[in-house]
């Protein structure tokens, strides 16, 4: 199959479906879009929607062996972007709506635009993890709903922008040591604690409809503000 794909890129080079092509044949591919990845390179944005139906721009990403990938007026199943860290890449934008952008490393672009703003970046590929969190960080954040050990819900909203509340984990004996967040999206909806410990989560609801399940237990569902509380998480 790579012979193939190979054979068809070099008879198309000069025409602009070549990268496209190469990644619908190749079974590696160096680009992946997803709307519940474990980690990203890029994040596409739409302030006035989290989960967005048009992303109304058009951006080009060109790898180092001249690939070249183009989406337009794409949704949210598409928001995150992981590109192949063994290669250099550009991107080329261009905004057709005032409140759309990405997200590269701690750079945002975008955000506020005039019709047809357009750029040209060399991206310099710091992989993010939902959270904040990172490959040797004890707890993992995920929209997705396999292996978890704390769901966070909200009843007015299964994707919500704002989990409206505050949680903190640490170990048992090691508070010092915590991790908090609050107002986090439901791409963080999942969480993964590390095996082998005791945790403690600390939680205070500032919404009347929000919670999460543990060892198929409910907390919350009907708080009053600034309901609080903590739950012994023996994973050991």
């Amino acid at each position: 199959m790579r012979k193939i794909a190979t054979l068809l890129c070099l008879t198309i080079l000069s025409s602009s479906l070549a990268g496209c092509l190469w990644n619908l044949l190749d079974d590696d591919p160096r680009i992946s879009f997803s709307d519940c990845p474990s980690s990203w390179h890029v994040e596409f944005f739409d302030h006035s929607n989290d989960n967005f139906g048009s992303w109304d721009g058009r951006v080009e990403f060109t790898d180092s062996k001249g690939n070249t990938e183009v989406l337009e007026y794409f949704s949210s199943n598409k928001k995150y972007v992981t590109l192949d860290d063994s290669l250099d890449w550009t991107m080329k934008y261009t905004f057709y709506e005032g409140d759309i952008g990405f997200i590269v490393g701690d750079s945002v672009y975008g955000g506020d635009n005039r019709n047809g703003d357009s750029g040209t970046i060399e991206l310099d590929l710091v992989r993010k993890f939902a959270g904040g969190a990172n490959d040797d960080s004890p707890i993992s954040f995920s929209c997705s709903d396999s292996n978890w050990d704390i769901k966070f819900f909200d009843q007015s909203n299964e994707d919500f922008y704002s989990w409206g509340g505050e949680v903190e984990f640490f170990v048992e004996g090691n508070e010092e040591d915590s991790y908090s967040f609050g107002d986090f999206s439901s791409d963080m909806k999942y969480v993964t604690l590390q095996d082998s410990k005791v945790w403690i989560m600390k939680y205070t609801f500032y919404e009347e409809d929000i919670g999460f399940i543990y060892d198929g237990k409910t907390y919350g569902m009907n708080n009053d503000y600034g309901e609080s509380g903590e739950i012994r998480i023996d994973l050991s």
